[in-house]
């Protein structure tokens, strides 16, 4: 039996085909300067543990993550199913093995390493962010905390 027959094992999102919309946040420096960051979404698929992919959602290759104790787990990815020698469906290595990835090595893979930043010019996107009101739906926005706001951390023992 070929490895890419295991489907039955209902691991992951296999009927995602459209694609996650990817995160956006904007961060202010506090004196009227906005970026605004957009992350690509990460791989929805999971193995039989649970382990969620590191990758991009998409990606080519074999699906990837660090287990708990560090090692590098891997298993098919059903869309490119050359990701992985013929008849092993996943597996793991510990980090003292010699064929062990580290996680710099995946560094340009994982999901949280692709994205963009630009530096927001339109004065009414500047606005609306100014008002904590973001300009796309689910969109996040973080500032530099106010006298006030920190004064009430203060005074709560929260900070």
């Amino acid at each position: 039996m070929r490895a890419s027959r295991i489907p039955s094992l209902g691991v992951g999102q296999k009927n995602m085909k459209e694609r996650p919309k990817p995160s956006v946040g904007y961060k202010t420096d506090g004196n009227g300067h906005w970026w605004r960051t957009e992350v690509q979404p990460q791989c929805s698929e999971k193995d039989i543990f649970e382990l969620r992919c590191q990758g991009v959602w998409g990606h080519q290759g074999v699906h990837w993550a660090y287990k708990p104790d560090g090692s590098y787990a891997y298993w098919l990815n059903e869309s490119d199913p050359n990701s992985i020698k013929e008849n092993i469906g996943a597996g793991w290595t510990p980090p003292d093995h010699k064929s062990y990835i580290h996680p710099k090595d995946k560094r340009k893979e994982f999901y949280m390493s692709l994205y963009s930043i630009k530096e927001v010019k339109d004065e009414a996107v500047i606005q609306k962010l100014e008002n904590e009101n973001p300009p796309e739906e689910d969109a996040s926005i973080d500032r530099p905390l106010s006298a006030e706001e920190i004064k009430y951390l203060k005074v709560n023992d929260r900070l």
